[in-house]
């Protein structure tokens, strides 16, 4: 994680302007996409109209990224309502085959892709517009499908040595730009996800707004965090709460969060994981109206906290996930 100098607005910081944010945007209006945006953000909050493609009103996508193959996952929790994969720049054959199976099983596709290059500079060269034509060919691929997609750039770039917070997003305004240009953005659902930890005033290092500039915030349709278990014991009521303020403070008040990653474990011992997890999706049922979508990341892979995140560590996890995976909320495509 790099390290930036905390910003100040109006001689408060930036731990004073998450704190206050509820309060400073009491009544705020919401602002709609300008220029080049597409994001169809609601007039009020709570209201009922569909905001991006595949949005169903009242109702969220439950799903999870996998260990083994997803089918495997499926005969443990029971059918997901989406699937969260993983790509490289040039992986569009293994990325179409995943949509396609996806589609067909009636789940929501949530893919993310790197860009050609993961080193310093990397951003700034698909801001240029060196790769327009790859762009131009990728927006073509999700525009032939019959459902949506939900299309992630570069996931968590905090975490990335690719260039500065600035180029990321200049990187990611690009793409979008280029995209809706080609096909209008059809079947796409545009989301940036950013680690819910930037969003924590105990945090010193990158702020939100330094990759979530206005820029992206009037084109994306919601806005994805990762969010896992801590040692704070916090869950989704604190946390993905917070981000929902950060939105508010910013007139974004009927903007859409997504969960990209999501974890509970046992290895804090308290709460347990079930009870992290049942209490954390008790308030995404409360606040539905702001929350789009939700991955359980049960896997292995890229696992650098040493925790445990695999709904099978205890059958009371995965009794608790296959519980709101049946709910009246949980949703499929």
């Amino acid at each position: 994680m790099s390290i930036l100098p905390a910003l100040a607005t109006g001689g408060l910081s930036r731990r004073d302007l998450l704190k206050y944010a509820s309060v400073a945007t009491a009544g705020a209006a919401v602002s709609t996409a300008g220029g080049a945006g597409t994001a169809a953000a609601a007039t009020t909050a709570g209201t009922t109209a569909v905001q991006w493609p595949g949005h169903k009103p009242g109702r969220i996508y439950l799903g999870a990224s996998s260990y083994d193959d997803i089918s495997t996952t499926e005969a443990k929790t029971g059918d997901l309502g989406l699937q969260r994969t993983y790509y490289r720049w040039d992986d569009a054959k293994r990325e179409n085959a995943n949509i396609s199976k996806d589609h067909a099983a009636g789940r929501l596709p949530w893919i993310s892709f790197k860009p050609p290059s993961d080193k310093p500079g990397g951003w700034r060269a698909l801001s240029s517009g060196k790769y327009d034509a790859d762009l131009r060919a990728r927006a073509r691929r999700y525009a032939a499908f019959s459902k949506p997609v939900i299309v992630t750039f570069n996931h968590e770039p905090q975490n990335d040595n690719t260039g500065t917070p600035a180029e990321f997003a200049q990187a990611w305004t690009r793409i979008h730009d280029v995209m809706k240009s080609e096909t209008g953005l059809k079947n796409v659902v545009s989301v940036p996800i950013i680690g819910e930890w930037v969003f924590n005033p105990v945090n010193k290092g990158p702020d939100p707004e330094a990759y979530v500039t206005s820029a992206v915030l009037s084109r994306c349709h919601f806005l994805g965090v990762d969010l896992y278990q801590n040692e704070s014991g916090q869950g989704y009521s604190v946390r993905l709460d917070r981000v929902l303020k950060w939105l508010d403070a910013r007139g974004r008040s009927s903007m859409m969060v997504g969960v990209g990653e999501t974890g509970a474990t046992d290895d804090y011992r308290s709460p347990t994981g079930a009870q992290w997890w049942s209490s954390s999706w008790s308030w995404a049922v409360a606040n539905r109206d702001r929350v789009a979508a939700i991955s359980y990341f049960n896997s292995l892979h890229n696992n650098n906290s040493g925790n445990n995140w695999l709904l099978t560590q205890s059958s009371a996890k995965l009794a608790a996930f296959r519980s709101s995976l049946s709910s009246s909320t949980a949703c499929t495509l």
